[in-house]
């Protein structure tokens, strides 16, 4: 009977209780930097029983590896450990929040936090939870996402035959945006920096807005602006740089793509000089728009109201006469928008070219009469 109540004890201890009271707060896995340093975020409390033993003179430890186990870190002997570093805060505020430094390749595998007291408060956490800690050779490239109202607005992508195409994002004019680039903190004492460059480079001149940030567990850069047509196709670079033995920099660089009604509209007759009778004569139409014109459409203002004369981009008259002279309007529209441009077709009839010459011919050679007569006067 005596046995079955022990055990129900020690059952009710579990379930009330983790491990009677001992419990730990701490990272699964931390990643960390060749040559930089790590911090583990930590916490821990004690069974209730030991509180009264939880003093300043507590000592805080780090074991790596369980079978067998090393200590790498002891706070009551910090500067003979094999990982230097800092355990933060105090005992008693059961803070175990530990930054080691200069971590190397050796350095990885499990780790697990040890409380250690003058009478029974000793415990071991790997009961409960171990942390992995990972180091890399190199530090990962910064990531750059676009935002619109607080959105992650689609990614494109696509591949060439040459080679792949970056990330593409697709966005209004118009639209106020928000650029930001994000990169891991591997060692808060010693934070990465960011920059932003831009081609055209005057982009990051043009009303942008730029906030930068740091997290618990990124640095984060904002670029915040609205989009224009002249952000079409236009590039963001964002570049992180990490201080560490020698200087390492790693970038990524996106690309705009921004949909705009026309612009820069024009209208042309192809033919060069006068225009005459009978002859045949073609107005064209450019825009620049994304995406493309859908519609170009031809008007004669000296209709009112205007009526449409042709579709197309090009409007081709043939055995033309001056009755279709006038100003034509072209209209170029896609999905977000449209624009006007005009020209002028000034139609005359083949006597008019022959009459034409002869009078500058006629003012010509009395030009040089006038000329000869004055030098003889003179």
């Amino acid at each position: 009977m005596m046995e079955i109540s022990v055990t129900f004890l020690l059952t009710g201890c579990l379930i009330q209780g983790v491990f009677c009271g001992f419990s730990i707060s701490l990272p699964k896995r931390v990643e960390a930097l060749k040559g930089s340093c790590v911090f583990i975020p930590c916490t821990f409390d004690i069974d209730q029983q030991y509180v009264t033993e939880l003093t300043e003179d507590v000592k805080r430890i780090w074991y790596k590896d369980v079978k067998p186990p090393t200590v790498v870190f002891d706070s009551s002997s910090p500067d003979t450990a094999s990982l230097k570093g800092e355990i933060f805060g105090t005992p008693t505020e059961k803070n175990c929040t530990t930054r080691f430094d200069n971590v190397h390749q050796s350095d990885e595998g499990s780790y697990y936090f040890r409380v250690e007291g003058s009478g029974g408060l000793k415990y071991n956490y790997y009961k409960v939870e171990i942390a992995v800690i990972s180091v890399v050779d190199s530090p990962p490239e910064p990531t750059v996402s676009l935002f619109k109202d607080q959105q992650k607005v689609k990614e494109v992508t696509g591949v060439t035959e040459v080679k792949e195409v970056k990330e593409v994002k697709e966005v209004t004019e118009g639209s106020s945006v928000n650029l930001r680039c994000s990169t891991k903190i591997f060692c808060s004492s010693r934070p990465a920096n960011l920059t932003w460059s831009s081609s055209p480079e005057h982009l990051l001149n043009e009303s942008v807005t730029q906030q930068q940030r740091q997290e618990q567990t990124e640095l984060i850069s904002d670029l915040i602006f609205t989009v224009t047509h002249r952000h079409h196709l236009a590039t963001f670079t964002c570049t992180v740089t990490h201080q560490l033995q020698e200087q390492i920099t790693k970038q990524e660089t996106r690309t705009l793509r921004v949909q705009y009604a026309p612009k820069n509209t024009s209208a042309h007759v192809s033919a060069s000089g006068i225009v005459l009778e009978g002859r045949s004569v073609t107005l064209s139409c450019s825009s620049d728009a994304n995406p493309p014109v859908l519609n170009y459409t031809w008007y004669r203002d000296t209709e009112e109201p205007l009526k449409p004369v042709q579709s197309g981009q090009n409007l081709t008259i043939s055995n033309i006469d001056p009755t279709h002279s006038g100003r034509y309007v072209c209209t170029a529209q896609n999905e977000h928008g449209a624009q006007n441009a005009s020209v002028m077709l000034d139609v005359q009839c083949e006597y008019q070219e022959a009459l034409l010459i002869y009078s500058q011919s006629l003012l010509y050679q009395t030009s040089d009469f006038r000329l000869d007569t004055y030098t003889h006067i003179y």
